[in-house]
C-alpha cells in the first residue's frame, strides 16, 4: 500500500515510522527542518534500535500517488491538510483523520469526497523531541470509522472492507487498531478528556498528574467535564465511558508525567487546538442553548495566552521546551 502522511509533528512522525515497515510512506509537509532531516537521517524513535527510512516532499506532487492519505496536522491546519490529500490519493483512495478535536472530518469530506473519507480515533502518544526525533508515550488502541451516515454520500457499502484492511496494516505495523461502528462517541470521549485536562495544562504549566493534586483543579476539571458531558448527551452521543468525570481524573493520573500537547505548544510558542476542543463544545452548547461558561473562559485564556506571545518569548521557548521534556522523563 502506498501511504501519504500529510504532517510532520510528533504523531506524524510516529505513524510514519511504524507505517514504513509495511507500507510504502511518504511524509508531505512544510518543516523544512524536519523534513530534511528525516531525508538524510530517516526517524529516530528513542528506544529503538535503527531509524526509520521514509520519502519525504513538500508537495503532493513530489510523492507518490497514495492509497490512503493519513492527516495528521493541527486541527488548525485542517483545510490545508484536506487540500493536500484531496491531491494526493489515488481516484479510488481514502483519506483518514486521526486528529484531535471537532469538525475535523467534515472539513475532510467537503475535499475529498464524504464516500472517501475516513475518522479515526488513536490513543498512541507521543512527543517530539527535535526534527525526526520523537519518544513514544502511550500504545493505546486506533479506532476507524466511516464519516455518519447521515453526513456520507450514497455510496456501496461493500467498500466498508476497505476500513478493515486498513485496520489490519495497522496491527501489522504494531499499531493497535480495530473498526468501530460507533466512531462519534469515541471523538467525543477524547474531546471531553483533552478539554478538562489540556488547557488547565497549558494554561498552569504543569504536567498532567499536576490537576489531580489539588481540590481547585479537581474541581475546575470536574466542571469543564460536565459541561462537554451535556453538550454530547443532547447531540444523542453514547460516551465511551459511563463517567466522565471519574475517567477524565483516571487519565490524569495514569499521564501523570505528561506534558499534554497544548502545553508543549504554549512552552513553544505555537497556536493551539484550543479552538477545535474547547472552542467547538462552546459553539455547540450555543447552538443547543446549552451553558458552557467553564469552557468559553478556558478558551478565552487560552487565545489571550497565544496572542500574547512575545518575540522575546519565541526566542527562548524552544530552550524552555525542551528543558520541560528533559524533566518529564
Amino acid at each position: 500500500m502506498q501511504i501519504s502522511i500529510i504532517g510532520t509533528g510528533a504523531m506524524a512522525t510516529l505513524f510514519a515510522a511504524r507505517l514504513a515497515d509495511v507500507a510504502e510512506v511518504s511524509m508531505i509537509g512544510s518543516w523544512s527542518d524536519a523534513l530534511e532531516t528525516i531525508k538524510q537521517h530517516g526517524i529516530v524513535i528513542d528506544g529503538d534500535s535503527c531509524c526509520h527510512q521514509v520519502h519525504t516532499a513538500y508537495h503532493p506532487d513530489d510523492a507518490p500517488a497514495a492509497d490512503l492519505a493519513l492527516v495528521l496536522t493541527k486541527a488548525y491546519k485542517t483545510v490545508k491538510a484536506s487540500e493536500v490529500a484531496a491531491k494526493t490519493i489515488k481516484p479510488d483512495g481514502l483519506a483518514l483523520t486521526l486528529q484531535n478535536g471537532l469538525g475535523n472530518i467534515e472539513v475532510l469530506a467537503d475535499y475529498v469526497g464524504r464516500d472517501r473519507a475516513l475518522q479515526g480515533v488513536t490513543m498512541q502518544g507521543a512527543t517530539l523531541l527535535g526534527p525526526g526525533r520523537i519518544r513514544t508515550s502511550g500504545r493505546g488502541a486506533t479506532h476507524l470509522g466511516y464519516v455518519p451516515i447521515e453526513l456520507a454520500a450514497p455510496r456501496d457499502f461493500s467498500v466498508g472492507h476497505r476500513a478493515y484492511e486498513i485496520s489490519a496494516l495497522f496491527n501489522s505495523a504494531g499499531l493497535k487498531s480495530q473498526v468501530t461502528a460507533d466512531i462519534d462517541g469515541l471523538v467525543w470521549g477524547k474531546v471531553i478528556i483533552n478539554a478538562a485536562i489540556n488547557p488547565l495544562t497549558a494554561i498552569l504549566r504543569v504536567p498532567n498528574g499536576a490537576l489531580v493534586e489539588s481540590e481547585e483543579t479537581i474541581g475546575l476539571m470536574k466542571a469543564a467535564t460536565l459541561e462537554a458531558a451535556t453538550v454530547a448527551q443532547a447531540r444523542g452521543i453514547t460516551l465511551p465511558f459511563p463517567d466522565p468525570v471519574e475517567r477524565v481524573n483516571q487519565v490524569a493520573t495514569l499521564t501523570a508525567t505528561n506534558l499534554s500537547s497544548m502545553l508543549q505548544d504554549v512552552l513553544g510558542q505555537r497556536p493551539t487546538e484550543i479552538d477545535a476542543i474547547n472552542g467547538k463544545i462552546v459553539e455547540q452548547g450555543q447552538a443547543l442553548g446549552i451553558p458552557t461558561p467553564v469552557n468559553a473562559l478556558l478558551t478565552s485564556l487560552m487565545r489571550a495566552i497565544e496572542k500574547n506571545y512575545s518575540v522575546e518569548d519565541a526566542q527562548s521557548a524552544e530552550k524552555e521546551l525542551q528543558r520541560q521534556l528533559r524533566a518529564a522523563r
